[in-house]
């Protein structure tokens, strides 16, 4: 096998390696971005339910439906720290916790995109470098 035909064998593997990687960050970077939604959607809900003077809420309980209750007391909550370990604490502290996990995803969200664009901008070199192999032997 010629050095070209390696540089080529060695170029199309480390770019399906890249694509690969490429595709599974990107899969993270959107789990992580349901999970900040969802995060601040709790934290705007905890928020509201504190301020709210009325008398009924709705409750969605999937596919589409909703319940009527009373509004539930917001002055202690239930918080899932991880490993399905759940406490009762304080709304405020639960607030505080809350904004400290959307932190945390702000951040891993920040470095998987860096992450990201470093491999498209590799990919994309060696891309080049595989199109100029061929352009050279057509």
């Amino acid at each position: 096998m010629s050095s070209e035909e390696e540089r080529v064998n060695n170029l199309v593997a480390e770019i399906r390696v890249l694509e690969s990687t490429f595709n599974e960050l990107s899969g993270r970077q959107n789990l992580l971005e349901r999970i900040l939604i969802e995060t601040r959607s709790a934290m705007e809900t905890l928020v509201g339910l504190g301020s709210a003077k009325t008398d009924e809420v709705l409750i969605p309980v999937g596919g589409g439906i909703l319940v009527r209750a009373s509004p539930p007391s917001v002055d202690r909550v239930l918080l899932n720290v991880g490993a399905n370990v759940v406490v009762e604490k304080s709304k405020d502290y639960a607030s505080k916790f809350m904004e400290a996990r959307a932190k945390e995803i702000e951040e891993s969200i920040v470095s998987i995109a860096s992450q990201r664009n470093q491999i498209a901008q590799r990919l994309d070199s060696d891309r080049r470098a595989l199109q100029n192999i061929v352009n050279r032997q057509g």
